[in-house]
């Protein structure tokens, strides 16, 4: 490890010490499902007329089952985060790397049983959490090893999340659940820390890639991004269907042409595309 990231590893160790329990941090009989989870611009159908022919309550209901859909993606990336951090564990360089990494496992494991928990809490029926976890959020850096590829996926996996948390909490008027914006502050404020560090080593690990990681990890990574975007902000027919709002086929077909909810995302995720690009990985909405 470069000297100059221990400083910023003991930092953000540092950080990490009054650690907070989220499943004890959180008042659970605040939560509720007389309020929406996510605001309405935030919700998959919102700007087509089949959104507004809704009643208020299925809009509800259907911004609490997307955010259990994004919750349950969560619970299956906090997985793979544990098993990354345990693998990068035994590879450690520095006591200061070493510490920076037991904290990161301890708040990880946290997040995941507090989306657990919001999903028994909830009382919503929703699928096992093995069977939220997408295709692509299975190590493919065991497969392929690179630096360059790993370190993307950590930043597009967190700060992507992140944009739309900010943006839930900036738009938090009295229709959206307390408990929910409580919830989400939470998470953002641990994984701001993950965060940063995989930014740091995503700018370290771009600076020296060579010629031929440059050919074929670009379009892995567009490939990547793309999927994930599509699992956090697109859900499955299922998920419509458990809103109780009849056949998910026709549901999912709006969300897919629905050109409010492409142009949202595309504004969300904006920031996140001009960063990888910084570090020479260019990505396209598809």
């Amino acid at each position: 490890m470069s000297p100059p990231e221990a400083p910023l590893l003991e930092q953000l160790a540092a950080n990490s010490v009054p650690y907070r329990d989220p499943l004890a941090a959180l008042d659970w009989r605040a939560l509720a499902l007389d309020r929406y989870w996510l605001p309405p611009e935030a919700i998959s159908l919102h700007g087509t007329p089949e959104f507004s022919a809704l009643s208020e309550p299925a809009r509800m209901r259907l911004s609490q089952y997307e955010l259990l859909g994004i919750a349950q993606a969560a619970v299956a990336l906090e997985r793979v985060a544990l098993e990354s951090a345990a693998w990068r564990l035994h590879r450690a360089k520095s006591s200061a790397e070493y510490a920076f990494l037991l904290h990161e496992m301890r708040e990880e494991a946290g997040h995941g049983l507090m989306f657990l928990r919001l999903v028994a809490a909830s009382g919503l029926e929703v699928p096992e959490w093995q069977a939220a976890l997408p295709r692509f959020a299975r190590p493919v850096t065991r497969l392929i090893h690179s630096d360059l590829l790993y370190w993307f996926m950590q930043v597009v996996v967190q700060d992507i999340p992140d944009k739309l948390y900010r943006f839930v909490r900036r738009h938090a008027g009295p229709e959206l659940s307390g408990f929910v914006r409580q919830m989400i502050t939470v998470h953002m404020l641990d994984e701001a820390r993950h965060l940063t560090y995989a930014r740091r080593r995503l700018e370290v690990v771009a600076q020296g890639r060579g010629l031929t990681v440059t050919r074929f990890i670009p379009p892995l990574c567009e490939i990547l991004f793309n999927r994930f975007v599509r699992r956090l902000f697109w859900p499955d027919a299922e998920l419509y269907e458990r809103a109780g709002l009849g056949d998910g086929r026709p549901w999912r077909l709006v969300a897919l042409r629905n050109p409010h909810r492409r142009e949202f995302v595309l504004r969300l995720i904006a920031p996140t595309m001009r960063l990888l690009q910084q570090h020479g990985v260019e990505v396209r909405l598809r």
